[in-house]
């Protein structure tokens, strides 16, 4: 509903008319903080898709900075190949900016640096940095992460569907199509290894 304000003044007068914020924001919001930005910006090893995919994850961040996109669909957004989006999201872990909290789903679950964004309220700050520090960090590094293993998953429920696709297509039983796959692989993987071998004269 719109509401309309009649305002009287003299007309030697100037009158400024400032719009009085929402108290709560009603769309997505994060907080950041501009030195970690600057510090970010300024990083000399990131790349510029390092700093897209980055800036692509600050995008999607959910409650408590949590992010939880697959490289299939951070890919799809940014038009990268996956296998670089891999290769970024290396890099900004072990630069700092991202941790890896949860393997054991289709797809890892991360937790985007809180002295960077955050996205939560002004009361918890202090507790998803005593997350960040006291749980996150210690625990990546402790264990080995595979920051591969949602790619590996994709690839596999990929082989799948073109299984199914081909002995559709043929009419050849699925299992006799991933044995001719199998064996084509193993062909080039023979072929490679022998011209790694060959030593040139």
């Amino acid at each position: 509903m719109s509401r309309k304000l009649e305002v009287y003044y003299p007309e030697d007068s100037v009158v400024n008319i400032f719009a009085k914020p929402n108290k709560y924001l009603k769309d997505d919001y994060g907080r950041y903080f501009s030195n970690e930005m600057l510090g970010l910006a300024t990083d000399k090893d990131l790349s510029g898709n390092d700093l897209r995919v980055f800036l692509a994850i600050l995008a999607n961040v959910g409650f408590e900075n949590i992010f939880n996109l697959s490289q299939q669909e951070l890919s799809d957004q940014l038009k990268i190949h996956r296998p670089a989006i891999a290769k970024s999201l290396k890099k900004l872990i072990s630069k700092g900016y991202l941790q890896v909290i949860d393997t054991s789903g289709r797809k890892n679950t991360y937790m985007v640096n809180p002295h960077v964004i955050l996205r939560s309220r002004a009361k918890n700050y202090k507790d998803l940095c005593r997350a960040w520090e006291q749980e996150t960090i210690p625990n990546t590094k402790k264990s080995p992460i595979d920051i591969d293993s949602d790619l590996d998953v994709d690839l596999e429920d990929k082989l799948e569907d073109k299984v199914s696709e081909l002995s559709q297509q043929f009419g050849v039983p699925k299992s006799k199509v991933k044995q001719i796959i199998l064996s084509l692989v193993n062909q080039a993987l023979d072929k490679n290894s022998k011209k790694d071998s060959e030593i040139p004269y």
